[in-house]
C-alpha cells in the first residue's frame, strides 16, 4: 500500500474515533436522550416501526404522508423496531446521528486526496470538524436527517472529484455516482440542484475535450438517480394521488415563511406563536384542514396563498429573503461561541474558496456549484441552523485549505528569504575574496 494512502486511512480512522467520542460525550454528559423530540421524522419512523406505514407525520391518525424524505425515517424505524421508542431507542437514535456526522468528517481526508490537495488539508479539516461540533444539536440529536444528508453530499463530492481528476467516466463510475446521488436525493431533495449543477460544471470543465464520453457519464448518473427515486414516486402516486418525487411540504413551509406574521428566523416564529398557529404539526385546526383536503391539495393551496402574498408584498418578501440569506451563512445559535464559530467558518470557507480558485484547482467549481445551488430553497423559507448542517463540513474543509495555503506560502516566503540572504552573503564573500587577492591590493 502506498504510504500516503495508508496515512490517509489511519487519519480517517483517528478522525472518526475523535469525532464520535466528542459527540457521544455531549450526548451522555447533557443526557439529551431524556428529552425525546417527536418531530415529523421521528413520528413517521415510529409509524413505520409499529404499523409498517409511512404515515402520521403530524400526529396520530393524520394519514399517509410525503412530508419527509424516506431514507432517514426508514433507517430510524429499524432502530425503533428493535429497541422501541423509549429512552433506549432515543439513545440509539442519537448514537446513529453522532456516527453519521463523524463519518462525514472522517471522509474529508479522502476528499482531499480526490481533489489532489496536500494531505494536510483533509486531515486538518477532519480534525477541526471532529473537535468543534459547533452545530451540535443537529449533529447529535438525530431527530432530523441533516447528518445523513451531509454524509451523502461528501460521498458524492468524493466520487465526482475523483472522476474529474482521473478522467474516469466509465460505466462503473457512473453507476456508483448515480447510486449515491439517488440515495442522496432520497435523503433530501435539496441536493437535486447540487447534482445537476455539478454535472453541468463538469461538462464545462472537462466535457469539452471528451464531450461524448462525459455526456454518457452524466446521463447514466441522472438515469441511475431517477431509478432510485422511482419507487418513492410510484408509492406517492398510488397513496397520495400525485407523483411526488421529493417531499410534499414545500407549500406549507413557503406559506408559513412568507406572510404578514412571518419572521425570517424559525425561533422568532416560535416565540411569536405564528408557527404554532399556522403549522399542522401544532395546530389542531390546520390538521383538520389537512385531513379533509388531503396532504397534496393542502400544500398546493398553501403554495397559491404564499405566491399571492409574495406578489402583493415584493418589498416585504425581499427583506425577509435578505435576512434569510444572512441567517443561512451566519446563523444565530443558542450559545454565543457557537454563533461566532459558525460565522468564522463561513468567512474562512469563502476565503479558502477564493484561494482555491486563485491556485487553479478545478474542483473549486464543484464547491462553488454547491454553495450556489444548495441554499436556494432555504432562502425562501424560514431560517434554522439545522438547514446549514449538510454543508458545514464543506466550509470547514475550505477553511482548512485556506489555513494550509497561507502556512505554505509563509514557509516558502521565509525559505526564499533565507535563501536570498544566503546568496547575498556568498556573493559578498566572493567580492571580498577578489578584493583581498587582487594584485593591485597586495602589499
Amino acid at each position: 500500500m502506498h504510504p500516503t494512502v495508508a496515512w490517509s486511512r489511519r487519519g480517517s480512522l483517528l478522525i472518526l474515533a475523535i469525532a464520535l467520542g466528542v459527540r457521544l460525550a455531549i450526548v451522555f454528559v447533557t443526557q439529551s436522550y431524556l428529552q425525546v423530540e417527536h418531530t415529523e421524522v421521528v413520528r413517521v419512523a415510529t409509524s413505520l416501526a409499529r404499523q409498517g406505514t409511512f404515515a402520521n407525520a403530524y400526529g396520530p391518525n393524520t394519514g399517509a404522508t410525503a412530508h419527509v424524505s424516506p431514507f432517514y425515517p426508514i433507517l430510524l424505524s429499524l432502530i425503533f423496531r428493535g429497541l422501541g421508542t423509549g429512552v433506549v431507542g432515543e439513545i440509539a437514535q442519537e448514537i446513529l446521528s453522532c456516527l453519521l456526522a463523524s463519518l462525514t468528517y472522517a471522509a474529508l481526508p479522502a476528499l482531499g486526496a480526490a481533489c489532489g490537495l496536500d494531505p494536510a488539508v483533509g486531515t486538518m479539516a477532519g480534525m477541526l470538524g471532529a473537535l468543534l461540533p459547533v452545530n451540535s444539536w443537529a449533529e447529535t440529536k438525530g431527530s432530523f436527517e441533516a447528518p445523513l444528508v451531509g454524509l451523502m453530499l461528501v460521498l458524492f463530492c468524493v466520487l465526482l472529484a475523483r472522476c474529474w481528476r482521473s478522467a474516469d467516466f466509465s460505466l462503473a463510475s457512473a453507476l456508483v455516482t448515480g447510486l449515491v446521488s439517488g440515495l442522496a436525493l432520497l435523503a433530501s431533495p435539496s441536493l437535486a440542484p447540487v447534482v445537476v449543477a455539478s454535472l453541468l460544471v463538469g461538462y464545462w470543465l472537462i466535457g469539452r475535450t471528451t464531450a461524448r464520453q462525459y455526456f454518457q457519464f452524466a446521463a447514466i448518473v441522472i438515469a441511475a438517480s431517477i431509478l432510485c427515486l422511482t419507487p418513492w414516486t410510484i408509492r406517492n402516486y398510488l397513496v397520495l394521488g400525485a407523483p411526488v418525487w421529493s417531499r410534499s411540504n414545500f407549500g406549507n413551509e413557503l406559506f408559513i415563511s412568507n406572510s404578514d406574521m412571518a419572521a425570517a428566523n424559525m425561533r422568532d416564529n416560535l416565540d411569536s406563536g405564528w408557527f404554532q398557529t399556522a403549522h399542522p404539526f401544532y395546530s389542531r385546526i390546520e390538521r383538520k384542514k389537512l385531513r379533509a383536503m388531503g396532504e397534496v391539495p393542502y400544500n398546493r393551496a398553501r403554495t397559491k396563498e404564499a405566491t399571492r402574498w409574495i406578489i402583493a408584498h415584493p418589498e416585504h418578501f425581499s427583506r425577509l429573503t435578505a435576512q434569510r440569506i444572512f441567517y443561512f451563512w451566519f446563523p444565530r445559535m443558542v450559545r454565543r461561541p457557537q454563533t461566532i464559530l459558525m460565522a468564522m467558518f463561513s468567512v474562512g470557507g469563502l476565503a479558502g474558496l477564493i484561494w482555491m480558485f486563485r491556485a487553479g484547482y478545478p474542483v473549486a467549481w464543484l464547491f462553488l456549484a454547491t454553495f450556489t445551488t444548495y441554499p436556494l430553497v432555504y432562502y425562501v423559507v424560514q431560517s434554522f441552523p439545522r438547514y446549514r448542517c449538510p454543508v458545514d463540513w464543506m466550509l470547514i474543509f475550505l477553511t482548512a485549505f485556506g489555513i494550509c495555503s497561507v502556512w505554505t506560502a509563509a514557509v516558502s516566503s521565509r525559505e526564499s528569504g533565507l535563501a536570498s540572504a544566503s546568496d547575498r552573503v556568498q556573493i559578498q564573500s566572493r567580492n571580498n575574496y577578489k578584493r583581498v587577492c587582487s594584485p593591485g591590493q597586495m602589499p
